[in-house]
């Protein structure tokens, strides 16, 4: 070896000679780059560094059109995510085995999406994890409606979008439309009338309510949408009148209120006080009211679409509220 090396050494070379500049340029590129996303991470944002990801995972029920897109940006971004079978009404403390399950996934941050459960919630906390909370509903005994200064959180969806980062320019990236992602997070917020407040058109208002449908079309059972459709219509036909709203109730096995919310839309284009009573599902509900913080204040529940809007669920072991007492606290 060591004469192959003298005689190596004695001959003239006809080798390129070594360029360092592609090496210390790419070199510099993966600091700057470290360093740029150290910052984002430092300034307590998690859209942060992508490697960071990993340690990040995101519980979430994707029951309703907002969640089923969060999880469709989650996907997209590389976010780990725990899928809640729950519907609405969803809770942590009813998640099985979560807190197994997030300790078995080694993260170090879990992101809960409206699934309320301070019991669980502290569970999770004593394994050392940090738990982020995304909601912006009130709840019997809980305030997930407003942030630390008090005022109106922002629908889930736009929470997440913000702190992920999500820009028009990287939603497009991602193969997203900016302005239907947006509308979906501002309609969760405040149905249509919120789209036409921040300066939707109609016919941008109809586009996300078809994108809307889509998100949730594996939500419904073709097969049977027809005769829910039927059902509200009758319903909305038999509506009732009394003191400023229209009482609509139906002993169907159904989701009434969202149906109905959309008839409205498109036949009244205007707000419009309701009493919603679905008896088979335990559910009332009172909407586009200025009362639906009183109404959460008599009787707890939850509440929606900026606090104008209130529900109930009567389970089991709670106390019983009906129309009467409704109309008691609205008279």
């Amino acid at each position: 070896m060591n004469a192959k090396r003298g005689k190596q050494s004695g001959a003239q070379s006809t080798a390129r000679p070594f360029n360092l500049f592609p090496t210390i340029a790419l070199a510099t590129v993966g600091f700057l780059y470290l360093l740029y996303y150290a910052q984002r991470a430092g300034s307590g944002d998690p859209a942060y560094n992508p490697m960071n990801l990993p340690k990040t995972i995101l519980l979430i029920p994707p029951n309703d059109a907002e969640a089923i897109l969060i999880t469709k940006l989650s996907e997209a971004i590389g976010l780990p995510l725990l899928l809640s079978k729950q519907q609405h009404g969803a809770t942590l403390d009813l998640e099985p085995k979560i807190v197994e399950k997030i300790k078995k996934s080694g993260c170090e941050e879990v992101i809960v999406v409206e699934l309320p459960g301070t019991k669980t919630e502290e569970k999770i906390k004593k394994l050392g994890v940090k738990l982020t909370i995304i909601d912006h509903h009130h709840y019997t005994g809980l305030d997930r409606a407003h942030g630390s200064n008090g005022k109106l959180l922002p629908s889930s969806l736009e929470q997440f979008l913000k702190m992920f980062r999500l820009t028009d320019a990287r939603l497009l990236k991602l193969g997203f439309t900016p302005r239907l992602i947006r509308g979906i997070g501002i309609l969760d917020r405040g149905f249509v009338w919120a789209l036409l407040g921040e300066g939707y058109s109609k016919k941008e208002m109809q586009s996300v309510l078809t994108f809307h449908d889509e998100l949730t079309a594996p939500l419904h059972d073709p097969k049977t949408e027809a005769r829910k459709e039927k059902i509200v219509e009758a319903v909305w036909k038999k509506r009732k009148t009394w003191n400023g709203y229209f009482i609509l109730e139906t002993d169907a096995d159904i989701s009434l209120r969202p149906r109905v919310s959309r008839l409205i839309a498109v036949e009244l284009g205007k707000p419009t006080s309701l009493i919603i009573i679905e008896r088979k599902r335990k559910l009332i509900y009172v909407q586009e009211s200025k009362h639906a913080m009183k109404l959460f204040k008599a009787f707890g529940g939850f509440t929606f679409g900026l606090d104008h809007n209130w529900g109930y669920h009567n389970e089991p072991g709670k106390k019983t509220v009906g129309l009467n007492e409704v109309k008691a606290v609205l008279s």
